[in-house]
């Protein structure tokens, strides 16, 4: 019963980031072996979704796991660097890990 608690909250975590991406690109490498290969899953707010060996710039610390929201053109709230900061503080403080945000300004 645990398991699938874990599983269904893991989900609709995860499908909620289509409310405000039109994609999702999630790039993940296993910290439990250190040869295993870096992988990308990509999907659009559909149905199907790849993977695929990914070849973008590894992990620094050799394992992680990298979440890209692809935002839709009415989300653009959500590029505030200090709303997301809160947001990351309000939602996440029981977990038990490390969440980095990285954050890029452009012109």
């Amino acid at each position: 019963s645990d398991d699938v608690n874990l599983i269904g909250q893991f989900g609709v975590g995860f499908y909620s980031g289509y409310l405000v991406a039109d994609k999702m690109t999630v790039v993940s490498k296993s910290a439990q072996d250190a040869d295993s290969k870096q992988y990308r899953w990509e999907s659009q707010a559909g149905s199907s979704f790849t993977i695929v060996e990914d070849d973008s710039d590894p992990f620094p610390t050799a394992a992680g796991t990298r979440i890209t929201l692809h935002l839709k053109e009415d989300c653009d709230e959500y590029t505030d660097e200090f709303k997301l900061r809160e947001m990351l503080r309000r939602y996440s403080s029981f977990i038990g890990f490390p969440i980095k945000l990285w954050a890029e300004k452009t012109d």
